[in-house]
């Protein structure tokens, strides 16, 4: 199974809303409620990247597909520009209260994590 399959996207969204509704009552102003967003923003995309990335690399592990060597890095470069475009423009903004977008985007990895589906065979030991 994909690793996109074993996301699911309303916990996602869910878990994912409440962060933007913390990055809302957190914000000072119009400014660095923009520079929230637009972390956050990158955080998802980030997100999405690796996701795309893990599939690839799982796929070439398990021969259904060519290596594509130069996409994967390409991905994995693009990854690392997004992230670091985000922070830049952050610390541009919020200077010393940047801490509070880069806690939000560690809080979007927890995000992805708990939205992931247990395997059947876990969820049925648990009962």
């Amino acid at each position: 199974m994909h690793i996109s399959a074993k996301i699911d996207f309303k916990k996602y969204v869910l878990f994912s809303s409440i962060l933007l509704i913390i990055s809302y009552f957190l914000s000072r102003n119009f400014e660095e409620l923009k520079v929230m967003l637009t972390i956050f923003l990158a955080a998802c995309l980030n997100q999405y990247m690796l996701v795309k990335g893990v599939e690839k690399v799982t796929n070439q592990a398990a021969g259904n597909g060519e290596a594509d060597k130069s996409g994967l890095i390409g991905l994995f470069i693009g990854k690392a520009i997004v992230l670091i475009v985000a922070l830049t423009l952050g610390v541009q903004i919020m200077g010393k209260r940047i801490i509070i977008p880069v806690l939000i985007y560690v809080l979007q990895i927890v995000v992805l994590y708990l939205s992931m589906k247990k395997p059947e065979a876990e969820q049925g030991s648990n009962k």
